[in-house]
């Protein structure tokens, strides 16, 4: 798919995943929740660090497209169905909750109010660990061209505050991406 090419070539992107894989706090026996997987990028590296990934998204073309990498890969311990981030659609117990490239596009929908519905939707879920990875301003907005908007990344933070979450670890990619580590701190 062209997404998997664009990715491939998006370098912020790619040192985002590399992060995700290499840094996120993630247990060997942990079920973890990709949420905007796309066409499981990220859900499919994550699948050897843990015991499942279940990739969850709300576009059925690039949720039938994952599940068929995972087939010719042969990776059994990761399952795609549909998600969004307000409604996940997990029923199961939940250590880690991924999100990459994606959470912005709440912002960019609707502003705080749609970001802060996506984050609550996510944490409904009661990980203990929160991983953004993400576009957001990480100093002063830049000029887009006006065809999405950022939220700036201490919004991102306080809404995650605001949900049980603390940062653990940040690693800025570029002005305008990077990673976000939020551990739960309230129940």
């Amino acid at each position: 798919m062209d997404y998997d090419e664009d990715s491939a070539a998006d370098e912020a992107y790619q040192t985002c995943v590399s992060y995700i894989v290499e840094h996120a706090p993630i247990e060997r026996d942990d079920t973890v929740v990709d949420v905007g997987t796309g066409t499981g990028i990220v859900a499919l590296e994550l699948a050897s660090k843990c015991d499942r990934v279940l990739g969850r998204d709300i576009d059925d073309e690039w949720l039938r497209y994952a599940r068929e990498k995972a087939a010719e890969r042969g990776v059994e311990n990761v399952s795609f169905d549909h998600g969004s981030f307000r409604e996940p659609n997990v029923e199961e117990a939940v250590d880690v909750v991924v999100a990459s490239y994606a959470l912005y596009m709440a912002y960019d929908e609707g502003g705080e109010g749609t970001l802060r519905a996506a984050i609550e939707g996510i944490s409904s879920l009661n990980p203990r660990h929160l991983v953004v990875a993400d576009k957001m301003f990480f100093g002063p907005p830049e000029p887009r061209g006006g065809y999405e908007t950022l939220p700036r990344m201490g919004t991102v933070a306080n809404l995650l505050a605001d949900t049980g979450f603390t940062l653990t670890d940040v690693e800025i990619v570029s002005g305008s991406a990077g990673v976000l580590v939020a551990s739960r701190t309230s129940g």
